[in-house]
């Protein structure tokens, strides 16, 4: 079996929301920090200068608090008078990664008075669409996990996470995992492995076919997650902490998937930050099931599906979508089998996205006369 190889999500916490909002409760309560709301420094603000804050790194975050990570030994933190920036467009204020200042009040607790400003940034859309879930920050390269079969593998998914990636200034690496299935997968499973591959290696993205089962490709992995930070970030059930235990001996917890859906379950409930042994960071999150890109707009689209650019102008309409206007020349390239039906079926759907299109509007338009 050949691999293909290159070098070079939910602030998600599955807990009870109630319990979650009574630990914050009680951790805002029992904070002994000095600094009042108006104290909390935003991260577009030079650091302040007190000799008493210590800088760290966010390693996990969940409804104790948020735990930092300063010169080796972790602080439970809080956030007290949360910040307030960009409230109704951020959900989270701070997310795993984050490099902050801390003013120790304890032994082994902490406030967090200062979040610096962030190089990198992985987020997706909140569930009421109108918010920026951070999942992970300050991270240099996204680690986009599909899986062959089980679940089936989604080129559309894999296009969001694309663009997200590419937004948010890291660099992508396609692992699909799961490949020792490939012998006894149906015909039309190894057409799309195959249509799949030959689509998006020709654009230069990195894919590495991967497996915990024999083996293939473990070692390409811990290459090129090596003295690098790493986010693995994908479906459900698609094998993330899977992954992370083969090639790093670490002991993550996973799940099986449903025998009915083969939908993985959320075994991973909260991001952490996890230092690997031979230099670098991961983090390993929960698994989505699906995964929307904030503020996504059609230049996105125009960037991320550039192999339609040299057909585009042909197009007889400057502003063509490329969708139904006659003398396209996207569509001639597309009958031609020039460009990629799998691309081209993730441009419409998210196309249909950024027009505010669901599938039963969709449905009913064609149907009008």
């Amino acid at each position: 079996m050949n691999e293909r190889y290159f070098h070079e999500e939910e602030h998600f916490h599955s807990r009870d929301r109630k319990q979650s909002r009574k630990d914050r409760r009680h951790a805002q309560e029992t904070d002994r920090s000095k600094f009042k709301k108006s104290d909390m420094k935003q991260d577009d603000e030079p650091p302040p200068d007190d000799p008493n804050l210590r800088r760290g790194r966010v390693t996990a975050i969940s409804g104790e608090g948020v735990r930092v990570d300063l010169d080796g030994t972790e602080f439970l933190c809080t956030l007290k008078g949360l910040m307030k920036k960009e409230k109704m467009q951020l959900k989270n204020p701070i997310a795993v990664g984050d490099f902050v200042r801390v003013l120790p009040t304890a032994e082994s607790e902490g406030s967090i008075a200062y979040i610096e400003k962030r190089f990198s940034i992985l987020s997706r859309t909140d569930i009421s669409g109108k918010q920026e879930q951070l999942i992970a920050v300050n991270i240099d390269q996204v680690l986009i996990t599909s899986s062959l079969l089980q679940p089936l593998l989604k080129p559309a998914l894999i296009d969001r996470y694309l663009i997200a990636t590419e937004k948010g200034n890291m660099h992508p690496v396609i692992l699909i995992n799961k490949i020792d299935q490939l012998d006894e997968a149906p015909q039309e499973v190894k057409q799309l492995y195959r249509d799949f591959l030959e689509a998006y290696e020709r654009l230069g993205y990195p894919i590495l076919s991967i497996s915990t089962v024999d083996g293939t490709g473990i070692d390409h992995l811990r290459s090129i997650m090596k003295n690098k930070a790493s986010v693995f970030s994908g479906q459900s059930g698609v094998g993330k902490s899977s992954l992370l235990n083969a090639a790093f001996q670490f002991d993550l917890p996973i799940g099986d998937l449903t025998q009915k859906t083969y939908k993985g379950s959320h075994t991973t409930t909260t991001a952490r930050l996890l230092p690997l042994p031979d230099g670098g960071f991961c983090i390993d999150t929960p698994g989505i099931r699906s995964f929307g890109v904030w503020n996504l707009q059609k230049e996105d689209l125009t960037r991320h599906f550039r192999e339609f650019e040299p057909y585009a102008h042909k197009c007889r309409y400057p502003n063509c979508s490329h969708l139904i206007e006659p003398s396209c020349g996207v569509q001639e390239a597309l009958a031609k089998e020039k460009l990629s039906s799998i691309r081209f079926e993730s441009y419409q759907t998210l196309l249909d996205e950024i027009e505010g299109l669901d599938q039963r509007t969709k449905r009913k338009m064609e149907q009008e006369p």
